[in-house]
C-alpha cells in the first residue's frame, strides 16, 4: 500500500470515530435532558403536592380554631341568660317576700283598744284576776275576768272574730295559740261586747 491509500484509511477511519463519538454525546445530552426533565416535573409535582399539603393543614387548622371560637362565644352567650334569669328570679323573689312581710305588718290589729274577756279555765284560784292586772300594766285597759268550764288545755287560747287580731298578746303567753273564734258557753260572766276571749291553760298558772 502507498502513502495515499494508508492516508485515505486513516482520515476515513478518523471520521468515523468523530461520528461515533458526536453520536454518543448527543445520544447522552439527549438521555440528560430527558432525566432532567423527568426530575423536575417530580421535583415540581412534589412541591404542588406539598403546597396543597400546607393549604390543607391551614384549612383544618382556621376551621379548628373557628370552631373553637364558636364555641366558646356560643357558650358565654348561653351563660348570660342563665346569670340574668337567676338575678330576675331573685329580684322577684325579693320582692314577694318583702311584699308578703308589708301585708303581715298591715294585717295586724292592735289589742289595747279591744274589749278583753280574760277566762281562768285551771284550778288555780285567782289566775284570772292576776293576768288581768298583768295585762292592765302592759296598756290593755278594757279587760274583765270569768271562768271557763266548758274544757281545759294546757295551752292558752287566744280566741279572735278576725284574723290579724291578738297577735300583739302572743308574747305574754307560754305556747299560746290564736283562733278565730268566739265563746258562747262555758263562761260564767257576760260575754256581751267582748272583742277577745283569753282562755288560761295550765302552762300560764304562774305571771311572771
Amino acid at each position: 500500500m502507498d502513502n495515499k491509500t494508508i492516508l485515505g484509511v486513516f482520515k476515513e477511519a478518523f471520521l468515523r470515530s468523530l461520528i461515533v463519538l458526536m453520536a454518543t454525546a448527543i445520544i447522552g445530552f439527549a438521555l440528560f435532558f430527558i432525566l432532567k426533565m423527568n426530575s423536575d416535573q417530580k421535583d415540581t409535582t412534589a412541591s404542588n403536592d406539598n403546597s396543597t399539603y400546607r393549604e390543607d393543614l391551614q384549612a383544618m387548622s382556621s376551621e379548628e380554631v373557628t370552631e373553637e371560637i364558636t364555641t366558646e362565644n356560643t357558650t358565654v352567650i348561653t351563660e348570660e341568660p342563665e346569670t340574668t334569669e337567676e338575678i330576675t328570679t331573685e329580684e322577684i323573689t325579693t320582692e314577694e317576700i318583702t311584699t308578703e312581710e308589708i301585708t303581715t305588718e298591715e294585717t295586724i290589729i292592735a289589742s289595747t283598744d279591744k274589749k278583753i274577756l280574760v277566762l281562768n279555765s285551771t284550778r288555780v284560784s285567782g289566775l284570772a284576776k292576776a293576768w288581768m292586772n298583768k295585762l292592765q300594766t302592759s296598756g290593755f285597759s278594757d279587760i274583765a275576768t270569768g271562768n271557763y268550764s266548758a274544757e281545759s288545755g294546757a295551752q292558752t287560747r287566744i280566741c279572735v272574730p278576725e284574723a290579724g287580731m291578738g297577735q300583739d298578746l302572743l308574747e305574754y303567753f307560754t305556747d299560746a295559740t290564736i283562733e278565730v273564734n268566739t265563746i258562747s258557753s262555758g263562761v260564767d260572766v257576760s260575754t256581751e261586747g267582748v272583742d277577745i276571749f283569753i282562755i288560761i291553760g295550765s302552762n300560764d298558772t304562774v305571771v311572771q
